[in-house]
């Protein structure tokens, strides 16, 4: 008998002996621990977030900048903007309450909404349209499937 032929049969016969019910050894090294701060990200809140704040800061910054108009107008834009840093916040980390902030931030953006397209101009109402939609969304206003009864 060759070698071979008596090490097929001493692997048969280990394997005859072993429990079928035991694990077999994984030759891959185990995976990583699941990383909950990118697998628990909304984003569709983080791109209504980024989506309201970003153009109302940066139309602020530019009213400081050059001073075409009254330094003045960059406060309510600032405040404006400001309105949407919970919601950013809430998309990336994992809070109990996320939908409800949406939808306080969607209140809140609504309102300084139609207070701007009245007071300071009818573009801001456009510029604000994208964001307020996003998280109305990502709150579950729009586009939310029904109750679980």
């Amino acid at each position: 008998m060759s070698r071979r032929q008596q090490s097929r049969r001493r692997h048969r016969a280990e394997r005859r002996e072993r429990d079928p019910a035991a694990p077999t050894p994984s030759p891959l090294p185990p995976a990583p621990p699941a990383r909950p701060w990118l697998t628990d990200v909304s984003y569709t809140g983080l791109l209504g977030g980024l989506t309201g704040a970003l153009p109302v800061s940066a139309r602020a910054v530019e009213i400081l900048a050059t001073g075409d108009v009254s330094r003045v107008w960059a406060v309510p834009l600032f405040a404006i903007g400001a309105v949407y840093v919970p919601a950013i916040w809430v998309s990336v980390r994992p809070v109990a309450n996320r939908r409800n902030v949406y939808r306080w931030v969607l209140v809140v953006s609504l309102v300084a909404m139609v207070i701007g397209a009245v007071a300071i101009s009818p573009t801001l109402a456009g510029l604000l349209l994208v964001p307020s939609s996003l998280l109305a969304i990502a709150a579950g206003v729009l586009f939310s499937r029904p109750p679980r009864a």
